[in-house]
C-alpha cells in the first residue's frame, strides 16, 4: 500500500516562532501542531522522500537541538486524519476553504472554495492565503475587479487564489513549477465548477507569453518575489493591481524596495500574526 513519511519534531516555547517561519518556507503545504510540556509537537508528511531527507538535514541545521522522529505511515491513514480534524477556514468577509466533504456546511452569505487536501500544495490554513484572499475579497469591495478581469495567479499551488478570483467572476491563469501542484489545481477547478474560466499550466513568469494583467497574485517566498519583481511588474495592467505574500514582517521593506523600484509606489500592508501581504490597488493615472 502507498506510504507517506511522517516527520514528528518537538521544539521548546522559546522556538516556536521561529520554528513556524521555517515551515511555511520548507513546508508551505501545511503540518500539524500540538501542545507539549514546555512547548510544541509539529508533525508534517511527505511523499517523496529526497524532499523528506532534505528536510530533515535543514530541520537539524536550523534546530541542532530538535528531537526529531520519522515513521512511515499508510496514505489513506493520512487522509482519515485530515477528514477528522480539517477544520474551515474563513477568510475576508465572504471566503471559506472547504474540503469538499464539508460544503453542506457552509456558512450563510460565505463563497465556500473546495480544496481536495493533498500532501504537498496547500488547503488555505496558513496565515498568508488568508491574507491574499482578505485582500482579494478588499479590492473587490473597493470596486477594483470586475467580471471578466484577467488575472495571474503565479505559484498557484493547489488553486486556491485562482478558484477565489473565478468564483468573483474573474478569468485568468494558474501557474507552477511544480506538475503535481498543477494536477492538484486541476482537481480542484474540477471540484469548483470553474471550467476554462481558469486555465492552469506548469510554468513560471518567465515562461508567459507578453499578456498583461489587471490583477496578478504570487504567495510564495521573499526571495522569488524580489528576484521577479521586474518580470511581474512588466505583466501587470498600468490599472492593474497587485498582492504579494508569503512574507516575514522583517521581509517586508526589503520586497517592497523592489517594487517601487520598478516604479510601482508604496504598497498597503496587511499584516497576520508574524505575515504580511503587499497590497498595490489601480493607480491613479
Amino acid at each position: 500500500m502507498d506510504q507517506l513519511l511522517r516527520i514528528e519534531v518537538f521544539l521548546p516555547a522559546a522556538e516556536i516562532d521561529r520554528a513556524e517561519a521555517f515551515f511555511a518556507q520548507h513546508c508551505a503545504h501545511g503540518w500539524e501542531e500540538a501542545p507539549a510540556q514546555d512547548g510544541k509537537l509539529f508533525r508534517l508528511y511527505l511523499d517523496d522522500l529526497p524532499a523528506a531527507e532534505e528536510m530533515l538535514l535543514a530541520l537539524r541545521q536550523a534546530f541542532p537541538a530538535a528531537v526529531a522522529s520519522r515513521q512511515n505511515v499508510e496514505r489513506e491513514d493520512w487522509a482519515s486524519a485530515w477528514r477528522q480534524f480539517f477544520t474551515p477556514v474563513l477568510a475576508g468577509d465572504r471566503f471559506v476553504v472547504l474540503p469538499p466533504w464539508l460544503a453542506h456546511e457552509t456558512p450563510p452569505g460565505r463563497i465556500p472554495i473546495l480544496i481536495e487536501p493533498k500532501t504537498a500544495f496547500g488547503t488555505g490554513h496558513h496565515a498568508t492565503t488568508a491574507l491574499c484572499l482578505t485582500a482579494l475579497d478588499r479590492l473587490e469591495g473597493q470596486g477594483h475587479l470586475h467580471r471578466k478581469l484577467n488575472f495571474l495567479d503565479l505559484g498557484t499551488g493547489s488553486g486556491i487564489l485562482g478558484l477565489a478570483c473565478c468564483l468573483l467572476g474573474l478569468v485568468g491563469l494558474g501557474v507552477d513549477v511544480d506538475p503535481l501542484a498543477v494536477a492538484n489545481a486541476r482537481e480542484n477547478k474540477r471540484l469548483n465548477g470553474v471550467g476554462d474560466n481558469f486555465a492552469v499550466g506548469v510554468g513560471s513568469i518567465n515562461g508567459l507569453a507578453r499578456t498583461r494583467f489587471g490583477l496578478i497574485l504570487a504567495n510564495i517566498l521573499a526571495g522569488p518575489l524580489k528576484v521577479m519583481a521586474p518580470a511581474v511588474v512588466r505583466r501587470l495592467d498600468r490599472s492593474g493591481s497587485l498582492v504579494l505574500s508569503g512574507i516575514l514582517a522583517e521581509q517586508a521593506a526589503a520586497v517592497a524596495e523592489a517594487y517601487t523600484a520598478q516604479g510601482l509606489p508604496e504598497p498597503e500592508v496587511m499584516t497576520r500574526d508574524e505575515w504580511v501581504a503587499l497590497i498595490w490597488p489601480p493607480r491613479v493615472t
